[in-house]
């Protein structure tokens, strides 16, 4: 495993340095849903005081407001950067894209009693996460190798849940040692700034993605980035092996349609693949999760954990759960058990949980005047804690994972794009009326996810394909793009003008006598 590691060493510091685009998402749509319920924000920007969770309207409104606006401008980022990935490369629109975030963080940072700056620094920053959730799972996945593709693409949820468990726990910190000020929600605010600035100085240090370079002529510097990230040379067997199968993948693509892209889409095998990545996307936020990530502090203050601290301070446990659950499945799961059977699991699961939350709120409704947590507040939070390990476990990772390795090379950016976007559309819907319905409809709102997530557990079993041990250009195959005898015809004449490339750049480095 240590040997695995070194010889990938390359492939986990572009993961780590592209990546921190996920940890800014995941930190900033965690630490808003707990700066939302800090006293000293809502002394900043005239909300009311004396309420908990969604009590006040107004609070709920503002709620809405502030997390909603990230999403918007995440849905327009993503869509964006389908097209700027494919004409400037993964490495200049990343670059692109932290630039933009940065600019968003530091105008909601420098807000002052103005909650229309919050909004503004809101759309904006939300452009950047956009684009980079669009990008960022195309970069790595092209640069991953197959048998380890899981694991590392998936740490996109890793750090995703790493970046909103900081936020809940600095909030939680900050309620706890620094004094009612405006210091209170500033300092929370502020640190998304430093990993959004470490992003953009890794990227000055990084290598465009190989299969990129391939798709625009680039051959040379294609075996160059290749042979970089798998610690090998230009001559080695392996490196030649994989460049004539991305070739190959890519003159098939250009002859089924003359090279007219938009065609591709149509294609029985492609069509099969946008759908059920922007089927995959739509489930995962039914699923109710990010209800309960955005909202976290007031969802525990509706279950009866009605202090501001404790619900911190429950918020702070849930995102470690997920974590440390996250972490252990890509570690030992994802590549083991494959997507589709951790997808089916998970949805049950996660169901089971929901249905569970829902009968315990509507029989033992939590008393909002009492002091102290109830036994039956004590087994929500419990349950919320169990939905959230199955969670980590299936819908959380494994969507983006297989988001980014199903579509073939010339389609990949505009189908990531496609499911980032998908997925902040019904983001954007799911903390619109997250609050109205648990202000309106209270326990209901558990009973409808978990109905969602067994139409999940349905879906997978019947449309998801297992891509599992694959390499990216085999999924053309499995897709029925192409059979498998052709693909090997073809890979066999890439080889040979791949060995011949390489036979004369030899010939010429050699010294003339």
């Amino acid at each position: 495993m240590v040997s695995a590691f070194f010889k990938n060493r390359r492939v986990y510091l572009l993961t780590t340095v592209a990546y921190m685009g996920s940890l800014l998402f995941g930190y900033d749509t965690g630490v808003m849903g707990s700066v939302l319920a800090l006293k000293a924000f809502k002394q900043d920007f005239g909300l009311p005081t004396d309420s908990s969770g969604f009590a006040s309207s107004k609070n709920a409104d503002v709620s809405s407001n502030v997390v909603s606006l990230l999403t918007a401008g995440c849905f327009f980022g993503a869509i964006a950067a389908s097209f700027l990935n494919e004409r400037f490369g993964r490495r200049y629109s990343l670059m692109g894209f932290a630039v933009i975030f940065l600019i968003g963080a530091a105008v909601q940072t420098g807000a002052h009693h103005e909650i229309g700056m919050i909004y503004a620094g809101r759309v904006i920053a939300g452009l950047g996460i956009g684009g980079m959730s669009s990008i960022t799972p195309v970069f790595v996945s092209e640069n991953c190798p197959p048998e380890r593709r899981g694991r590392i693409a998936g740490l996109f949820q890793e750090f995703l849940v790493i970046g909103s468990t900081f936020a809940y726990w600095l909030d939680y910190g900050v309620s706890l040692h620094i004094p009612v000020s405006t210091k209170q929600w500033r300092v929370p605010v502020a640190i998304q700034l430093i990993p959004g600035g470490v992003m953009l100085i890794g990227l000055f240090f990084l290598k465009e993605s190989p299969r990129w370079l391939m798709k625009n002529n680039r051959h040379t510097e294609a075996a160059e980035s290749l042979a970089h990230i798998r610690c090998a040379t230009t001559d080695d067997e392996e490196v030649i092996r994989e460049l004539a199968e991305i070739r190959a993948a890519i003159e098939e693509e250009l002859n089924a349609t003359e090279g007219v892209t938009w065609k591709e889409c149509l294609l029985p095998g492609n069509r099969y693949r946008f759908i059920t990545g922007f089927c995959l996307m739509f489930w995962q936020q039914f699923s109710g999760t990010n209800s309960i990530g955005y909202y976290a502090p007031q969802i525990f203050q509706t279950v009866g954990v009605a202090k501001s601290s404790a619900s911190l301070f429950a918020t702070g446990v849930y995102g470690t759960v997920k974590v440390i659950t996250t972490g252990i499945f890509l570690i030992v799961g994802i590549d083991r058990f494959g997507r589709k059977k951790s997808l089916m699991a998970g949805a049950l699961w996660m169901a089971t949980m929901m249905f569970i939350i829902g009968g315990v709120l509507a029989t033992h409704p939590p008393n909002t005047k009492s002091t102290n947590v109830s036994s039956a507040s004590i087994a929500m939070v419990a349950m919320i804690y169990l939905y959230v390990i199955g969670y980590s476990a299936s819908w959380g990772p494994v969507p983006w994972v297989y988001l980014s390795e199903i579509f073939p090379t010339r389609l990949r950016a505009y189908g990531v794009g496609m499911g980032a976007a998908t997925q902040w559309l019904f983001n954007f819907v799911i903390t619109r009326i997250t609050p109205e319905a648990v202000n309106h409809i209270g326990w209901k709102t558990f009973l409808m996810f978990g109905i969602f997530c067994l139409a999940m557990g349905i879906f997978a079993f019947f449309f998801i394909k297992e891509t599992k041990g694959r390499t990216l250009e085999d999924m053309d195959i499995l897709f029925g793009a192409v059979s498998a005898e052709q693909r090997a015809q073809d890979v066999e004449r890439s080889l040979a003008v791949e060995k011949k490339a390489g036979a004369i750049q030899l010939e010429e480095a050699e010294p003339k006598h």
